[in-house]
C-alpha cells in the first residue's frame, strides 16, 4: 500500500473501457479526469505469435485508434482494418523470425510503437 503525503498523488488508479476517463483514489476521495483526447496506445495482441510467412490476421486492442490508421510491423506495411477507436486488425507481412516491433500511426500523425510486441516464428 502506498502513502498519500500530499492528497495528490493517488494510491489507486484506473482507466475506463475507452481510455477516456482516469480514475484516481486518493486521502481526498475519488477524482475523475476526462480527457479531451484518447490518447494513442497498444494494450493487446492476438494471438501473440504467427509463422513469419505473413497473412495471419492478428487484433491489436488499445485505444486512440482512429478511422484510416496504418500499421507496420518490424518496419513491414501491414494490411489494417478499422474496426473501432479500441480495435484493429492487422494481416501480418512476410516477416524474418524473432521478436517484432508493431507500429501504429494515425491518420492525425500520432504514433505509437511496441517493441518485441509480437514473435514470428
Amino acid at each position: 500500500m502506498s502513502t498519500d503525503l500530499d492528497a495528490l498523488h493517488g494510491s489507486f488508479l484506473a482507466i475506463d473501457e475507452n481510455g477516456q476517463r482516469i480514475f484516481a483514489l486518493t486521502t481526498s476521495g475519488l477524482t475523475i479526469i476526462q480527457l479531451a483526447d484518447v490518447p494513442l496506445s497498444i494494450g493487446t495482441i492476438f494471438p501473440a505469435s504467427a509463422p513469419a510467412s505473413g497473412g495471419t490476421t492478428v487484433t491489436i486492442r488499445g485505444s486512440g485508434f482512429q478511422s484510416g490508421a496504418t500499421a507496420a510491423i518490424n518496419g513491414k506495411s501491414a494490411a489494417t482494418t478499422f474496426k473501432d477507436m479500441n480495435t484493429l486488425t492487422v494481416t501480418t507481412p512476410q516477416l524474418t523470425a524473432g521478436p517484432q516491433q508493431i507500429l501504429i500511426t494515425n491518420p492525425d500523425g500520432n504514433s505509437c510503437a511496441l517493441d518485441a510486441a509480437f514473435t514470428a516464428y
